[in-house]
């Protein structure tokens, strides 16, 4: 058995908020179920085979002295006579064996009935749902995630949308502008690093991250700066895109493979080149102060988002999470309908490209990775090789601690029920 699975069902569990974990709580019962919430109990530190809380998959005899306890049973045949026989208990009527329904969510039901459920209580998952509960995992990746639990295999679970013919090719294509792009960059002296989830597959499986298909290269500004002026080295199939190389583009700096298109959710209703592509981020410096280094990712913050939003012809709606006020996100929608693109572009750069000179530290401006902060710009200063899908690229030779900067424990594998294809691709034709 995939002991990740017990991982991925116990930090679901705990990341739900809504829905508290037991300070202990023992499993009763055998086969599949029993075992995943075994595991998944043990994984969180909770498991207690002492606990009065006590889970029972089926009809399971009980202690004298157990004084709480929830039954999981598939019909309600059998909860009448449980219940006169321990009539402290609760019982979640539910098929064990249904393979559209993920341990995840029996057991966050299961929870659910421990710490609002009242005792001699009969709940099911239509009346748990009519009291606002909701799955977390569709019932075509629970038959996934069932039949991946019983393979015992040393390479990562991936979903079967990762495993297409399709996938695999555009994964082949992406590689093949990596390889352009290093050549140029060799050839003209650039410096520069795989970035990102590709850096982080390099250094962790030697290749693509199994469930992800781009690539992401990343430079300092001087480096940056003179690649944005190489367009014309590059073979003919392939495209450097700058706001200066394709006219409707604003912001992306990437590499592009002709022939093929591949759009996303934003990019689709551009009129810009989208064909496959590579990105290529570029690490501003930024203040050596917390405090300013702070406003400077605000503000940098505020000037993308007036860009994206006038490129989009969207409103202003702040990040997600965020606290601004109606009123600062009204003025900033009337800002970015008044004033022209050209001009919110010339603002945007100047407010990344603030410090000129090397400060000590660095942020990603322009790419993805903003809200992790600012790093020592000393990362930058050597730069090594790892493999990837068995070829030698460069990477920063502190890419350890960047990757820890970015990711915390980038070792440590996602949760199973997370490793879907990434990304929102509206159109591919490779």
């Amino acid at each position: 058995m995939q002991k990740c699975f017990y991982r991925d069902i116990s930090l679901s569990l705990q990341a739900d908020g809504r829905i508290p974990m037991p300070d202990r709580i023992c499993v009763k019962g055998s086969g599949r179920a029993a075992e995943m919430a075994r595991g998944a109990f043990a994984h969180a530190g909770v498991y207690d085979e002492n606990a009065d809380m006590v889970l029972c998959f089926g009809a399971q005899l009980l202690g004298a002295d157990t004084v709480s306890a929830v039954f999981v049973i598939p019909n309600r045949k059998a909860a009448a006579g449980l219940l006169r026989a321990y009539p402290f208990a609760r019982v979640l009527i539910c098929d064990i064996y249904d393979d559209t329904l993920y341990m995840t969510d029996i057991l966050r039901m299961a929870m659910l009935v421990i710490s609002k459920g009242r005792d001699g209580g009969i709940y099911s998952a239509p009346s748990l749902a009519r009291s606002g509960f909701e799955r977390l995992i569709n019932e075509q990746d629970s038959r996934e995630l069932y039949e991946g639990y019983e393979l015992d295999k040393d390479t990562p679970f991936v979903f079967s949308d990762a495993k297409s013919e399709q996938f695999k090719r555009l994964q082949q294509l992406e590689l093949k502008i990596l390889r352009e792009t290093d050549r140029v960059c060799k050839e003209n002296g650039i410096s520069y690093s795989l970035a990102g989830g590709t850096l982080l597959g390099a250094a962790r499986h030697g290749g693509f991250i199994p469930w992800d298909y781009d690539i992401d290269i990343m430079m300092d500004p001087e480096n940056f700066e003179r690649f944005c002026e190489l367009a014309d080295k590059f073979g003919d199939e392939f495209f450097l895109q700058t706001p200066k190389t394709d006219r409707n583009n604003y912001f992306f700096t990437k590499v592009r493979l002709g022939g093929t298109l591949m759009t996303t959710e934003m990019t689709d209703k551009l009129d810009i080149h989208n064909g496959v592509f590579i990105d290529v981020f570029r690490h501003s410096y930024t203040s050596r102060v917390r405090a300013f280094r702070r406003l400077h990712i605000l503000l940098t913050r505020c000037a993308r988002s007036l860009v994206y939003n006038k490129w989009n012809g969207t409103s202003v709606r702040g990040a997600k999470g965020s606290n601004v006020s109606p009123v600062v996100k009204a003025a900033a929608t009337v800002l970015t309908t008044i004033l022209p693109m050209r001009l919110l572009c010339k603002v945007q750069k100047a407010v990344i490209d603030h410090y000129k000179s090397d400060t000590g530290f660095m942020y990603d401006g322009w790419g993805q990775h903003m809200s992790a902060g600012a790093f020592k710009s000393e990362w930058f200063g050597e730069y090594t090789e790892l493999c990837f899908e068995g070829e030698s690229f460069p990477v920063i030779a502190e890419y350890e601690k960047y990757l820890t900067y970015l990711y915390g424990d980038y070792k440590l594998l996602p949760p199973v029920s997370k490793r879907h294809i990434s990304h929102d691709i509206v159109r591919l034709e490779i």
